[in-house]
């Protein structure tokens, strides 16, 4: 198994474990700046939570940006194993498509499945698309097809902004 999917494999060698932490620390970093902007964003905006107590939205709203966090990650790593050549310290623009294209899916069956769980409701601003019979934003679509990419992308390019 490990020499099939090294990368599923939890790295049990302190230096592997270094190497990898390493390597998607910018990420994360990335990840929670991007989302977290986009998150404060829209929802003052494109959700319905002005009713909402106080602490209620801030730890929703906390939690959605760490969601999105682990969402980048898992999209990454998803994206990695299903196009197993995908070396994205290379830059090259397929690889980024292939994560495009599965945080695509992803962002339309995450958001359809928050909304039929009822986690939220959108305001009369959020442009909609309707898909099995349930409204699902297009602006939290946009976010997680692009925030993935651009999370990575800005990581293996700027990631001397974050190690001065």
């Amino acid at each position: 198994m490990e020499d099939c999917c090294p990368s599923l494999v939890f790295p049990l060698n302190k230096t592997v474990l270094k190497d990898h932490i390493k390597e998607i620390r910018p990420i994360i970093i990335w990840a929670f700046l991007l989302n977290t902007i986009w998150e404060f964003g829209q929802c003052v905006f494109l959700y319905d939570m002005w009713d909402w107590p106080f602490w209620k939205a801030t730890f929703w709203m906390w939690a959605a940006i760490i969601g999105d966090v682990f969402i980048v990650l898992g999209l990454w790593k998803i994206t990695e194993f299903i196009f197993s050549p995908v070396n994205f310290k290379k830059l090259k623009l397929k690889d980024y498509l292939y994560l495009i294209f599965i945080s695509f899916i992803a962002s339309i069956v995450l958001e359809w499945t928050a909304k039929f769980l009822e986690l939220w409701t959108y305001s009369d601003l959020m442009p909609v698309l309707i898909i099995f019979d349930y409204e699902v934003g297009l602006s939290p679509i946009i976010q997680i097809t692009f925030l993935p990419a651009l999370s990575v992308y800005i990581s293996v390019n700027r990631s001397h902004l974050l190690n001065p």
